[in-house]
């Protein structure tokens, strides 16, 4: 374990071990996106437990389509944005580092914009979905200002880096996608072509920040609409992507799985996972994230069925063997804020159980 809790530096973003705090919406914050003193001292928390980078919950870029609910914060008006300087001192006074997840929920918005036009299914409580509408030349050029917009702001209230969302089937991703990516112009079709959008994103964000200033990419296989989509089919589809994110000037990527453990291409190699080969094809350091002290999948976790806790010790694994850079812990971190210290102490078994109740307090 000695290498997962030692200091390590990717270029200017310097942190004291590989443990990365997964980004977690909860929806807590003021009906405005101003960040609560209760989110201040959730991070913080975190940040005393000594985890290296911690990855916020997805932040709204924008107050048009960005958001999903009211109490999503956001990371745009300048009352926002002291709110979130105040989480960044926070984490930097724990001696942790920070970035934001700058995230637009496209489908899934209050005020629904995506790649096609579509009808969504009910929300989980049952009431309905506004339509989502077909992006036009407009909308392209309001998001991307958006993400520039939060971009910069992140590095001027002193955020050590940003992460993109670009995975689970919000909007960037559902570009990506051939199920929810039905256009016929130059952003569907052929994967070139529905990677265009998130490329154009990632290369503008690269532009309006300082050159050394680091940019995290979250991606994703799988959908919340579709636990079982396959966006990359094998190999060659994902370096063609990896790769397009690293020519746009993206630094880290984040490869969000169900199991950070499994084979990414099973067919291909038995035993090399998602972020192995991202890691591999890219060249690019890669954060691991899915599963880690965690017995349930995502997509069971919020369930009837009770969760148990798991060893780090194969997650750590993908460390020791270049399959990863970082680990990102989501759920045991909001059941434990100090999961470093116990797993360092080697007590993981101490460790207390996630359970989807602990989401209605912020602790």
């Amino acid at each position: 374990m000695q290498q997962i809790f030692s200091p390590v530096s990717f270029g200017r973003l310097k942190l004291r071990n590989r443990i990365a705090m997964a980004p977690m919406t909860r929806r807590k914050a003021k009906k405005d996106g101003i960040p609560t003193p209760e989110i201040i001292e959730y991070y913080r928390r975190r940040a005393q437990g000594e985890v290296g980078l911690i990855i916020s919950e997805g932040t709204g870029i924008d107050s048009f389509h960005a958001y999903d609910t009211l109490t999503v914060p956001r990371f745009e008006s300048d009352e926002q944005l002291e709110g979130w300087k105040k989480v960044v001192d926070a984490i930097h006074e724990e001696g942790s580092a920070f970035a934001p997840q700058l995230w637009h929920t496209g489908r899934y918005a209050h005020n629904p914009i995506g790649p096609s036009a579509c009808e969504m299914p009910p929300k989980a409580d049952g009431t309905s979905r506004p339509s989502v509408q077909e992006m036009n030349e407009h909308h392209f050029a309001q998001v991307i200002n958006a993400y520039i917009e939060a971009a910069k702001n992140a590095e001027a209230i002193g955020c050590d880096a940003i992460e993109i969302h670009g995975a689970h089937g919000y909007l960037l991703d559902s570009f990506v996608s051939p199920v929810t990516n039905k256009r016929q112009d130059q952003y569907g079709g052929s994967l070139e072509n529905r990677i265009r959008f998130p490329i154009e994103v990632a290369t503008a964000v690269r532009g309006a920040v300082s050159e050394d200033f680091p940019i995290i990419y979250r991606f994703s296989q799988w959908q919340l609409a579709d636990y079982n989509q396959i966006k990359f089919s094998n190999p060659q589809q994902l370096e063609l992507w990896v790769t397009a994110l690293k020519n746009a000037g993206v630094d880290i990527l984040h490869v969000s799985t169900y199991d950070a453990t499994v084979p990414g291409f099973p067919e291909v190699d038995s035993h090399k996972t998602l972020c192995g080969w991202a890691r591999e094809l890219s060249g690019l350091p890669c954060i691991a994230v899915g599963k880690v002290t965690v017995s349930l999948t995502f997509n069971n976790a919020y369930g009837e069925e009770q969760d148990q806790v798991a060893s780090p010790q194969p997650a750590f694994d993908l460390v020791e063997n270049n399959e990863a850079d970082l680990i990102a812990v989501g759920r045991a971190l909001i059941a434990n804020p100090n999961w470093v210290q116990i797993v360092k102490r080697g007590e993981w078994q101490q460790l207390r159980p996630f359970h989807k109740d602990l989401l209605k307090d912020l602790v």
